[in-house]
């Protein structure tokens, strides 16, 4: 038989605009490097005409309470598109993580993947895009990957860590770097968060959990 598609026909242009818009209004620009390779994908890129069905992740239900704080008008205008399209875009989640954090994170995590290897909804090989959203007081484990990243705070008030313990609270509009291979976890609030993230690189390999840490436990 032959898979579900829905008719998507430029369901997220709206959405890859704001996000390029978001990166070039940030001062001074670029903040890295890796966003000029980003940007150049994104100012190409367009929507499929389809996309593949995927169940709907219980994690959306977060969407009903995120919206636009007033703060920043790039960031908003991101977050008023993602609410918009997002229960109908494919949600997944890393297939290592499903075996190994248990059943209450599964229910509170999700992203869409925008831009990427397959399975995204715009195959690019060298690059990643994309949305994710955690319920409140859930801990991120310690996780690398060979790509690099860079991810910026749309919603909610989160905390990135290391592999040396130290900890730096991050607001709406916050950039956080991680190098290639870089051990990085994160705490979440008393609100969902909203991160948007980008790859470069190496970006076919997704994340694993490495090391101490790995208590998927709430703080």
């Amino acid at each position: 038989m032959a898979p579900k598609v829905w008719h998507a026909t430029a369901m997220i242009d709206d959405l890859l605009a704001r996000i390029a818009e978001f990166y070039r209004s940030r001062t001074p620009f670029p903040e890295f490097p890796m966003v000029v390779e980003v940007l150049d994908v994104l100012d190409e890129v367009r929507s499929p005409p389809t996309m593949p069905h995927r169940p709907r992740l219980d994690v959306v239900r977060h969407l009903a309470t995120v919206a636009p704080t007033g703060t920043d008008l790039a960031v908003d205008a991101i977050i008023e598109e993602f609410v918009r399209v997002g229960v109908d875009l494919p949600w997944r989640q890393t297939a290592s993580y499903v075996d190994v954090l248990d059943a209450d994170y599964l229910a509170n995590y999700g992203y869409v993947q925008l831009v990427g290897p397959v399975p995204a909804i715009i195959e690019h090989p060298t690059v990643r895009v994309g949305l994710g959203l955690w319920g409140p007081g859930l801990f991120y484990p310690l996780h690398e990957h060979p790509a690099e990243e860079l991810y910026h705070v749309l919603f909610g008030e989160p905390s990135f860590g290391t592999d040396t313990d130290e900890w730096r609270p991050a607001a709406p509009g916050d950039a956080v770097h991680h190098r290639p291979w870089q051990r990085h976890a994160q705490r979440f609030g008393d609100t969902p968060t909203v991160l948007l993230y980008c790859w470069v690189g190496d970006v076919a390999s997704d994340a694993v959990l490495v090391g101490r840490g790995n208590d998927p436990s709430r703080v």
